[in-house]
């Protein structure tokens, strides 16, 4: 049987390919002292770059594009180097930011006017940059909404109506998906399905419940029990159609249509095969049961640059109305700023979902995640989780099982932390 794979290393592996494999530099020179170094796994930010030197003419930036399986340890070495070659600017992926905002290698932000950066951020958003003490670490630029995807032919055919507000009724608690689900593999001879996969309910549930660390000590949220009960069923009646977010058959399934609810973000629609136009204003975006988020990068100034006044120009040029505006109508990256959104409200479209107005679908979706910060372990230990309730569910073991087997896992992979 496969793994459950971290959500996070499947984006970063993603976010790799998008990069390339090569390291990928701008014009300018790193000596110039209007010349900024900026270290990425994100091949897009080369366009951020691009944007931020049209509006500051004398000023450049050096984009160093590294593939995400070897960024991360390249950023530590860097960072604890120290020396010329160390970046300016680095970038921090959602899953191992925690680590780093809560060391000494980020400027804190607050203590040099950083908070107005994020006035009027999602909230979510603007929290996870923030390091164990509540300052300001790190800042991002979009939100990284997710929402079931579906082609609309699909759904006119198999829920009776394409309208993703209807839709959205249909599915808007987990006991409305199972009996849904049911009816529609019993219609389909099972042939269809009604979402992916189980883990839906993780990717959809992880951020609303409690961290599994506080004060240094293991602690699981109740929610997580009925999270792996509503798992356990949407297995075992074929609710989902087994196939793990990002997989070969996941890509399959969002392109050909047998299953007709796809719980992604708005940033993975590339992952639809548009060749031609031939999939423009063939899908819509319903909301999923709880607001979702799939990811992030974040932004940080090293503490060690000398350059940190150019630095904190370029984070105030991300974080502007202006940028992220640009970067929406470009990219279709939506915005981390709740004022882009609401400007956008009535006149945002995609050419995949054509005449719909998605953006008041995904800003009711990020309004309702609790803001978090982004812990030392919180990503890992998810992971972890997902894991061992992953194979729980396929082994049709008993919850308390399954604690008791993450908790051997937690003691082995992390002494430091009290389990009772």
């Amino acid at each position: 049987m496969k793994k459950f794979f971290s959500l996070s290393l499947i984006m970063i592996l993603i976010l790799s390919m998008l990069a390339g494999c090569s390291t990928v530099e701008s014009a300018g020179k790193a000596n110039d002292d209007n010349t900024l170094v900026i270290w990425t796994f994100f091949g897009d930010v080369k366009l951020m770059a691009k944007k931020f030197e049209e509006k500051y003419p004398n000023d450049h930036v050096i984009v160093k594009v590294f593939p995400g399986d070897q960024y991360k340890t390249k950023l530590q070495t860097a960072l604890q180097a120290g020396g010329d070659d160390a970046p300016d600017i680095f970038d921090l992926e959602r899953s191992y930011m925690g680590k780093f905002i809560n060391s000494d290698f980020p400027v804190n932000l607050t203590k040099i006017g950083g908070e107005e950066l994020v006035k009027g951020y999602v909230p979510y958003v603007q929290e996870l940059g923030r390091d164990k003490d509540g300052d300001l670490m790190a800042v991002a630029d979009t939100s990284s909404p997710g929402g079931f995807w579906c082609k609309k032919a699909n759904a006119k055919k198999w829920l009776g109506t394409d309208d993703p507000e209807k839709i959205s009724k249909m599915v808007e608690s987990w006991d409305k998906i199972i009996k849904l689900g049911e009816k529609i593999n019993k219609k389909s001879h099972g042939k269809v399905h009604l979402i992916s996969h189980f883990g839906d309910v993780y990717n959809v549930e992880a951020y609303h419940l409690q961290p599994f660390v506080k004060d240094k000590t293991l602690q699981i949220d109740d929610g997580w029990k009925k999270a792996y009960k509503i798992q356990k069923e949407i297995f075992q009646n074929d609710v989902g159609a087994h196939l793990e977010f990002m997989s070969a058959g996941w890509n399959n399934a969002l392109n050909e249509g047998n299953v007709i609810l796809t719980a992604m973000p708005a940033w993975a629609s590339f992952m639809i095969d548009n060749e031609d136009g031939k999939a423009e204003n063939k899908y819509a975006v319903a909301k999923t049961p709880k607001g979702l988020y799939f990811g992030g990068t974040y932004r940080a100034i090293n503490r060690a640059s000398d350059k940190k006044k150019l630095a904190y120009k370029f984070l105030k040029f991300v974080t502007s109305k202006e940028w992220q505006q640009f970067n929406l109508e470009k990219t279709g990256n939506a915005p981390a700023l709740k004022s882009v959104y609401k400007d956008n409200f009535d006149s945002y479209t995609s050419p995949l979902t054509g005449h719909l107005k998605i953006l008041k679908q995904y800003y009711d979706l990020v309004e309702d995640v609790p803001a978090q910060k982004a812990g030392k372990y919180s990503e890992d230990l998810l992971g972890t989780w997902r894991i061992v309730a992953g194979q729980g569910i396929k082994d049709d073991k008993d919850f308390n099982d399954v604690v008791t087997q993450f908790k051997k896992k937690v003691r082995i992979l992390y002494p430091e932390i009290k389990v009772k």
